[in-house]
């Protein structure tokens, strides 16, 4: 009982140790899914899965009406401040998106982020739109269309649009719309199907984002796909409700079908995100297994299309990067795709107080520096109180040692003794932890907040730190942490047996070891946190507490007057 206090906080650090160490060093990578030829079949035919309502001919069939189309394959550039993409007639999707705003190497000051991954001429590209009736695809996502528009340059708050159209030899006409926007990610898609044919069609219209972003975005060097892998999520995403849920690759064995409408559906990674958002027309969403470890998903539509008869499927797509104000920009709820962890309703507004602080002082790593203080400052109050109640246990320390000697056999009588001479002092030995517990939240909320910030990613500080999301080239801050975090130790009163007070040097170097590899910019808030510890305990020490005499526990044998004795500090 005298120790829990300690113990606790001992539980709480080498529990946080064990689990980094274990995620740095001895998490086994994903395994990469094996593709058979029937699984690789069974995945391209997915979104093909015909609907269950085979056509019906109610009227004979007329003279075929014209097909529209195009020769060969003809490409757009639509150019905005943020990105800049490529589309192509092959499927009326998109060939190419560059976030032109991010760098992909920070060494390379000419290279960007690329969201789209062409895996070849027969693969499904982003934003193509397909159409599947009882005899299978009809083959839209990769069709020749015929285009309406041409390249766009948008500045200033303008809006562009580029249009597809084609017609199969059936009847069967599709019109796509893709409206961009000078200064949003948000894409518009507009998807119109058309049944000029003479018989009822029913069939499932989707509207596709492939292959996926996994192992694309940041893998353009090997620390930054290696911190990806380890540190940050890859696959699908889905926003069902208000429940959002992971699908990885290798959880997936084909499809997986969400028949209910969901509020998006998105492939992402660690910084950066594609959503589809339905606006109208569908109403379920899936994801498939692609080649890799890559993820696909798309917006469903059921639809049952007499002769003459259209449907008109609108959905919104955001292609870049996880920045909420970007993210808000075009769906609050799009926020989600940052993994804040279990205490995100507390890492988000920590998020938002780092990039206010960085509106004013422009850089990042100065922004940590303040934000570190002012969560100092806000949890003093907390801090004096444990310190008081670890000062007050460790004048005790001298008579918990003499009771253990003297009730070594008896562990239930010795914690009557300690427990009366904590009362006898008016000391709870909970006030030194409890005010620690409280601040873990808002420790591991600020650590998940830094972790996985897009806008710390090639951010620079000073001097040799030239990018705040990867790790200190130098080890410089690290072992600066470790240092600092030993003398805040040296300056912490005590009430721990000495061989707890043994285990506790070790955590330094275990926390050292662990922080080599983590982010600049995590390691620069430990370390201010510690500085400022330091000098908060420094000046705790110094001060005059205004603490009461000891009293010293009666003898069990009743022997002695229990006298009240002043004890110097």
């Amino acid at each position: 009982m005298e120790d829990q206090g300690k113990r606790l906080i001992l539980a709480l650090v080498l529990s946080f140790a064990f689990l980094m160490v274990y995620q740095r060093y001895f998490l086994p990578p994903s395994p990469e899914p094996v593709q058979t030829e029937e699984s690789q079949s069974a995945a391209q035919e997915a979104i093909a899965e015909p609907s269950g309502e085979a056509p019906l001919t109610e009227t004979p069939p007329g003279p075929p009406p014209e097909p529209i189309g195009g020769s060969e394959e003809t490409y757009i550039t639509v150019s905005t401040p943020l990105y800049e993409a490529v589309l192509t007639n092959r499927g009326g999707a998109l060939k190419s998106f560059t976030l032109t705003q991010y760098r992909e190497e920070l060494k390379d000051p000419d290279s960007r982020v690329q969201m789209v991954h062409d895996a070849g001429q027969e693969s499904v590209l982003p934003l193509a739109a397909e159409f599947t009736g009882a005899g299978g695809p009809l083959g839209f996502s990769q069709a020749l269309f015929r285009t309406e528009g041409g390249d766009l340059s948008l500045r200033d708050g303008q809006r562009g649009t580029v249009s597809f159209r084609y017609r199969t030899p059936e009847g069967l006409e599709m019109v796509k719309t893709l409206e961009f926007a000078s200064d949003s990610y948000e894409i518009r898609c507009g998807v119109n199907i058309i049944n000029r044919s003479g018989q009822t069609i029913g069939g499932r219209g989707s509207l596709i984002w492939g292959p996926g972003l996994e192992d694309i975005v940041g893998a353009g060097g090997e620390e930054n796909k290696s911190r990806s892998s380890r540190y940050g999520y890859k696959g699908a995403l889905v926003l069902d409700g208000r429940k959002t849920s992971k699908i990885k690759a290798k959880d997936l064995e084909g499809t997986r079908t969400f028949e209910e409408p969901v509020t998006w559906i998105a492939s992402s990674d660690m910084y950066f995100v594609a959503v589809l958002l339905p606006v109208e027309g569908f109403d379920g969403a899936l994801a498939r297994k692609g080649s890799g470890e890559r993820v696909e998903v798309a917006l469903l539509s059921q639809q049952r299309l007499s002769p003459g008869a259209g449907a008109e499927m609108a959905a919104s797509a955001y292609v870049g990067p996880k920045e909420m104000n970007s993210l808000r920009q075009v769906d609050p709820s799009l926020i989600r795709t940052i993994d804040f962890g279990i205490f995100g309703f507390i890492a988000k507004p920590l998020l938002e107080l780092l990039n206010f602080f960085h509106r004013y002082v422009g850089n990042y790593g100065l922004a940590i520096i303040i934000l570190s203080a002012l969560i100092k400052i806000i949890f003093i109050p907390f801090s004096a109180i444990s310190h008081r109640s670890m000062k007050k246990m460790s004048r005790l320390q001298p008579q918990i040692n003499a009771l253990r000697d003297r009730y070594k056999k008896d562990k239930e009588k010795l914690n009557q003794e300690v427990m009366k001479l904590y009362q006898q002092n008016r000391v709870n030995p909970a006030s030194g932890c409890l005010p620690i517990l409280v601040q873990i939240p808002v420790f591991f909320a600020l650590y998940r907040a830094l972790l996985g910030a897009i806008e710390l990613r090639h951010a620079p500080f000073y001097l040799w730190i030239v990018d705040l999301s990867a790790k200190d080239p130098l080890y410089i801050t690290p072992i600066i942490m470790g240092a600092t975090m030993f003398l805040q130790q040296k300056m912490t009163p005590t009430a721990a047996d000495p061989r707890q007070a043994r285990i506790m040097l070790f955590l330094p170097i275990i926390f050292t070891a662990l922080f080599l590899s983590f982010p600049a910019g995590l390691v620069i808030y430990w370390t201010v946190n510690n500085v400022l510890t330091i000098a908060h305990q420094y000046f705790l020490n110094k001060a005059k507490d205004g603490e009461e005499p000891v009293v010293e526990e009666k003898p069990a044998s009743g022997k002695g007057k229990g006298k009240k004795k002043k004890t110097a500090d």
